[in-house]
């Protein structure tokens, strides 16, 4: 009996079929890609928080070997103005920390700001930037701001040293370019205003004059004006970068903890978190709008 071979029908992949594949990977690149990116600032905040805890560690050795007295954010290296150049907190503690790395932010985009002046006693790329509240800024001699010791906190668990510094030259700056070629990289910040909301710059005012606690609508609108325009005039939370890390910022606490926290969280006036006095100036800090101390 003679058979006739059976045709045997070739399969292929149908152009419906393929659609339908690269349908489904894109839809799942499109759940996967920010599950990725999520973790991957995740890891940089890690490391961050890791840096600033570093520092509060530096800071801490820093004070052992000078009386258990906190470093000023800065000082003019003549005692009289800018030209001489500065000397800045992370040129301090640098000895103790042993690593310039320790100053950058894995997440922040300018990789850290250069110093002022090329010969400033500053690291060479700086994230971070100094409470003058604590770290004092305090040019020269004759400045009113005084050196602030341990004992004079008192709160130091809940009290923030060092926090992230603003990604934005516009902000930093202000509209000075004074005594320097680059960015003003050695300025300290603060949460504070004069008289409900003019800049306390801690430079030209009296000790004990009375401070008012910025709040968070103040802070949002003060961080999106110097974004556009200069923080001319701004109180000096302009030069922080309170939303670096999942709408959070990593901050270096005066006992030497660290810890990622939301903008409001170190505002809040029942718990601020900037200080719980102006203590290089022994000032006061009232709730906004309010005879009341903040806690």
């Amino acid at each position: 009996m003679f058979h006739r071979p059976q045709c045997r029908m070739r399969s292929a992949v149908t152009l419906i079929e393929l659609l339908v594949v690269i349908a489904i990977i894109a839809i799942l690149a499109a759940i996967l890609f920010p599950v990725f990116a999520q973790a991957r600032e995740k890891a940089r905040q890690t490391q961050c928080v890791s840096n600033t805890k570093q520092l509060g560690t530096a800071l801490g050795m820093y004070r052992q070997d000078y009386d258990e007295t906190w470093p000023m954010a800065y000082y003019y290296n003549n005692n009289t103005n800018g030209a001489g150049g500065y000397t800045q907190w992370s040129g301090m503690i640098q000895p103790y920390a042993k690593n310039f790395g320790l100053f950058v932010c894995p997440s922040d985009a300018l990789r850290g700001h250069v110093p002022t002046n090329t010969f400033d006693n500053q690291v060479p790329r700086l994230s971070y930037t100094a409470n003058a509240a604590i770290m004092p800024r305090k040019r020269r001699t004759a400045d009113p701001a005084k050196v602030v010791g341990d004992a004079d906190l008192q709160a130091p668990a809940d009290e923030i040293v060092i926090a992230e510094a603003t990604n934005y030259t516009s902000c930093m700056n202000d509209v000075s370019n004074a005594s320097g070629v680059n960015n003003k990289s050695h300025r300290s910040t603060n949460a504070v205003t004069l008289s409900g909301s003019g800049t306390f710059t801690g430079e030209v005012e009296a000790q004990g004059v009375a401070l008012y606690a910025v709040t968070p609508v103040q802070a949002r609108t003060i961080l999106s004006r110097c974004q556009t325009s200069t923080a001319n005039g701004l109180p000096h939370i302009a030069y922080t970068n309170p939303f670096r890390h999942s709408d959070g910022a990593n901050y270096t606490f005066a006992d030497g903890h660290s810890k990622w926290l939301k903008l409001d969280s170190t505002l809040n006036p029942n718990n601020f978190l900037w200080g719980k006095r102006f203590y290089s100036h022994n000032s006061t800090i009232f709730a906004a709008g309010t005879t009341v101390p903040i806690r």
